[in-house]
């Protein structure tokens, strides 16, 4: 049987920490209402490689499951692809269990400069706008990637930076795994 006085001394620890999380969340909302309302993310690697090389593998959608990380921990994941699966308009959606459901779709696409594409996600309202550009000469090119996303609200502003830290890991995986492919 439980004394009164561990009921109070109990009652009081459940009080705090209720405080605490009230506490915290109102301290992530008001940041939040003070950070970016959007995010952006960008990482570049050098690639020694050929821009034509270099285009066949970043403007096939389809060829992305060679180099990259996305749906690696989900294998329940089911990717559809456009027909063709490169070039304007060629699009790729993806539903998993452990990770959400979207799409990317290329939107501009040129061998000597790169490809843009938007990316959506099943929850997300807006489009995520990426890019893969083609930066330099010859052998010796360096391989931009760049993300921009908008942030509705303090709570998804807050979760900015996470947003961003976490993109730019995959990217840097990713480029790394593109630059060991070619």
């Amino acid at each position: 049987m439980v004394s009164l006085s561990k009921m109070g001394v109990l009652q009081r620890a459940l009080l705090i920490c209720a405080a605490l999380f009230v506490g915290t969340l109102a301290l992530i909302f008001t940041a939040g209402l003070f950070l970016p309302d959007h995010f952006e993310v960008q990482r570049t690697r050098e690639v020694r490689t050929n821009k034509e090389r270099l285009h066949s593998l970043v403007n096939d959608l389809e060829r992305w499951r060679e180099w990259t990380i996305w749906g690696d921990e989900d294998d329940a994941m089911v990717l559809e692809y456009s027909d063709p699966s490169s070039g304007v308009d060629a699009w790729y959606s993806w539903r998993g269990e452990a990770i959400s459901s979207g799409r990317i779709q290329i939107t501009a696409s040129d061998p000597l400069k790169g490809v843009w594409y938007d990316m959506t996600f099943a929850y997300e309202p807006h489009p995520m706008k990426g890019a893969l550009r083609y930066l330099g000469a010859g052998d010796a090119l360096e391989l931009e990637w760049s993300l921009r996303g908008e942030l509705d609200g303090p709570l998804e502003r807050a979760l900015g930076p996470i947003i961003a830290w976490r993109a730019g890991a995959d990217f840097d995986k990713n480029l790394s795994a593109l630059a060991e492919l070619l």
